[in-house]
């Protein structure tokens, strides 16, 4: 006999199967498995501890708020902590976390150097663990890409960039970085810059591995400032350095996240160097997104869908808890949009419509269930 808890294994697309040889149409099928799933997750009574990166940025609030409405559909508690973007906050608050005796505990570090000592706090309470976006020693992982999202939106920049005329002779990429967030969340900009400046002619070229935290020039074609993915720093930052830049020099910018992307963008509006400078933004905050779509200089925005993680990370608790070893990294949703697609995937609130379709390191969140209630990824 097939019980609830056999809901949340590999089976479930048997069930599906199953349930359509008896008539139901997939959808109504699809519907009846969720409800299964969402019954049997409030009869196990889990419960999660998640500590966010910080409270006091709209990009990092949107990620928070999403999972604990994540949790609320799954039928989940959750506790929520802000680790202020600070190492001995995130360290009090996992030894507050480990107090709840949760069934996992969800971890979003912005300081990498500390990554043993958290791992040291969970291993001794037993409780497994993911790290998001800033990889923890010993955790499970669950992130974007970084290099293949900063490579993509130069590939949707530069061709702009070369219509408009833009060479090394006259163009600086300026990137903006969080130096103690670690190599992984850093790679986008690297990438950014390296695939730039293959495809500009008359750029310094260099190799990832040549842009570290250190790095604040790159030759004469970048500039590389420390905006600890806050808007307000990179805010200060950009502003200093364009008082160092010619005022005919082309921009092309690029930061970690939509929050320090907002604050380069409003210190170069502020010094009129707007129109020629051109945009990409990585994050999909509602504020990005509107400038996507109404600022002609802000022509892409890598989208990882934030708000959404929540889904696709209770899923993955669930998943854990259910024995399922996830593989090295569990790849979040992303792509790069322009303002001709931007449309297809969020409404005009800027509230994701469509998730992108799973691939290979996540389509085993699909077995849980959990995706399904909330019927807005691609083919499931």
């Amino acid at each position: 006999e097939m019980t609830e808890r056999k809901i949340y294994n590999p089976n479930r697309r048997r069930m599906m199967q199953n349930l359509m040889g008896l008539g139901l149409t997939a959808a109504s099928a699809s519907s009846l498995v969720s409800a299964f799933a969402t019954k049997a997750l409030a009869q196990n009574n889990y419960k999660i501890s998640f500590a966010n990166i910080t409270e006091s940025a709209e990009l990092f609030v949107m990620l928070g708020d999403g999972i604990e409405e994540a949790a609320k559909t799954a039928g989940i508690e959750l506790r929520r902590y802000d680790n202020n973007f600070d190492g001995e906050t995130a360290l009090r608050n996992a030894e507050l976390m480990v107090q709840d005796q949760p069934d996992v505990i969800l971890e979003y570090n912005g300081v990498e150097g500390i990554g043993l000592a958290l791992q040291r706090v969970f291993d001794r309470a037993g409780i497994p663990f993911i790290a998001i976006n800033v990889p923890v020693p010993g955790g499970h992982w669950f992130n974007l890409v970084n290099k293949d999202i900063g490579r993509d939106t130069a590939l949707s920049m530069v061709p702009i960039a070369k219509q408009k005329g833009w060479t090394g002779d006259n163009t600086t990429v300026v990137i903006i970085q969080s130096a103690a967030s670690g190599e992984e969340v850093n790679d986008c900009i690297r990438y950014f810059y390296v695939t730039a400046a293959d495809m500009l002619p008359g750029m310094t070229k260099v190799a990832p591995s040549e842009i570290t935290a250190l790095t604040t020039t790159i030759g004469q074609s970048g500039i590389q400032v420390d905006g600890k993915g806050l808007l307000e720093p990179s805010y200060t930052g950009v502003k200093n350095i364009l008082q160092t830049l010619p005022a005919d020099r082309n921009i092309l910018l690029y930061s970690i996240n939509d929050d320090a992307t907002l604050g380069a963008w409003r210190a170069v509006s502020e010094a009129g160097r707007g129109e020629n400078t051109l945009v990409g933004g990585l994050g999909g905050s509602v504020a990005a997104l509107q400038e996507l779509r109404n600022n002609p200089n802000w022509i892409a925005e890598g989208s990882i869908f934030f708000r959404n993680w929540g889904q696709y990370l209770i899923a993955m608790s669930v998943a854990i808890l259910n024995g399922v070893e996830p593989p090295a990294l569990t790849k979040s949703p992303q792509i790069v949009l322009d303002k001709s697609t931007v449309d297809t995937y969020y409404d005009a609130s800027g509230s994701p419509i469509l998730l992108p379709a799973l691939n290979e390191s996540n389509e085993y969140l699909a077995s849980t269930g959990i995706l399904q209630l909330f019927n807005n990824v691609k083919g499931l």
